[in-house]
């Protein structure tokens, strides 16, 4: 798929639940990593995981990597990756980043489409034992 500018929020909730967009489905993209996740090759962390459990997550990943860190080098990690630590304004990371808020998007999303996100969710990810944590 090529990247296109869709013409409304609700077009593009439309081709992103059907997976016509630049990256294809994000639901297809997600269970692809997620089927690896006892491979021990392979580390699966989500998001909602990182802002609960920053320390024992970044902890989590150097073990991962073969590379232990003392507690002031795990605070050092957490502290330069939190929200709260501001970023350079013009930097590439400044741009990217939101709010940082792990179920932020219900602010964003109609009733309608969070029932249609919702909908999709269960079709898509129920049974496969992966969960997210919206709160």
């Amino acid at each position: 798929n090529y990247l296109k500018t869709p013409e409304s929020w609700d077009s593009f909730q439309a081709d992103f639940l059907d997976g016509n967009v630049s990256r294809g489905s994000y639901y297809d993209h997600v269970l692809g990593w997620w089927q690896m996740k006892d491979d021990p090759h392979f580390l699966f962390i989500k998001y909602e995981d990182l802002k609960k459990r920053m320390a024992a997550s970044v902890k989590k990943m150097a073990t991962f990597l073969d590379k232990p860190l003392s507690d002031a080098e795990v605070e050092s990690v957490v502290r330069t990756c939190s929200f709260e630590t501001p970023s350079k304004p013009g930097t590439k990371i400044a741009s990217l980043k939101r709010k940082g808020v792990v179920g932020d998007w219900k602010t964003l999303f109609t009733a309608p489409q969070s029932e249609a996100f919702d909908k999709r969710f269960r079709e898509k990810l129920e049974g496969t034992g992966l969960e997210f944590e919206y709160e």
